[in-house]
């Protein structure tokens, strides 16, 4: 894989991140959970999307030679462009209404949650239904596409592993933090973020979706209007 690719592989993980996970482990230390209980839930996430990586490079591969003369249609290309600036735009307008909201009464949250211990099986099976957030998520399957690419077993593991961490970085870096013993540091930081600041950051959320849809929804629209090649087509185009 060329650097361009790696960035554009890499820059994937960002642009997606899943900050689901991070926010359900902050819950499950304020409800006195362990660092076991989530290695625990991590456990059962990392099972499914490993099993789900095995079976979807073949089928990938078997579905390369249908998928081709889509992926080679300048229009095809277009038309989802479109739909997906389309979809980043709808997120946005949700984002501006969401911040335009009272926040609830029911008080912060480490008020309403009540420590307790935590058992380990029902988190491993919580962590197999969130792993349907990753396999939902049409950059998963991108990202395993474009990792197999790379023909060396190793190099091409090591990338999906580098990926999955910087996609799940949230959940991760709350382990990390646990393991050490400063998860109470980072728990309460970042309740005082986001019950101080929760509008601003919802407002500068629909910003970014917005310009990102417009510029996806633009791009869309010129390669259909002038010929222009899709910038998605160019991603796609990328080893």
């Amino acid at each position: 894989m060329t650097f361009a690719g790696l960035l554009a592989f890499f820059g994937l993980a960002v642009v997606t991140m899943d900050v689901l996970g991070g926010v359900i482990a902050i819950g499950v230390m304020l409800r006195g959970g362990t660092v076991r209980n989530l290695l625990a839930f991590a456990g059962g996430y990392t099972v499914i999307v490993v099993a789900a990586t095995l079976i979807l490079r073949p089928l990938l591969a078997l579905l390369d030679r249908w998928l081709r003369p889509v992926l080679e249609s300048h229009g095809a290309i277009s038309a989802v462009e479109i739909v997906v600036g389309l979809a980043l735009l709808g997120f946005s307008v949700h984002q501006f209404r969401a911040a335009a909201r009272s926040p609830t009464p029911n008080g912060p949250l480490e008020q309403r949650s009540t420590p307790r211990r935590l058992a380990t099986a029902p988190l491993i099976l919580a962590g197999v239904g969130f792993s349907a957030t990753a396999l939902a998520d049409p950059a998963f399957t991108i990202a395993v596409g474009m990792a197999s690419q790379e023909q060396r077993l190793a190099a091409h593991v090591l990338l999906l592993v580098a990926w999955n961490l910087l996609y799940q970085a949230p959940l991760v870096a709350v382990i990390i933090a646990a393991a050490f013993g400063k998860h109470e540091q980072v728990v309460t930081r970042v309740l005082e973020v986001l019950g101080s600041r929760r509008r601003a950051l919802q407002r500068g959320l629909a910003v970014l979706l917005a310009l990102a849809g417009l510029v996806v929804l633009g791009d869309g629209i010129l390669a259909l209007v002038s010929g222009h090649v899709p910038v998605l087509r160019q991603l796609i185009l990328l080893r």
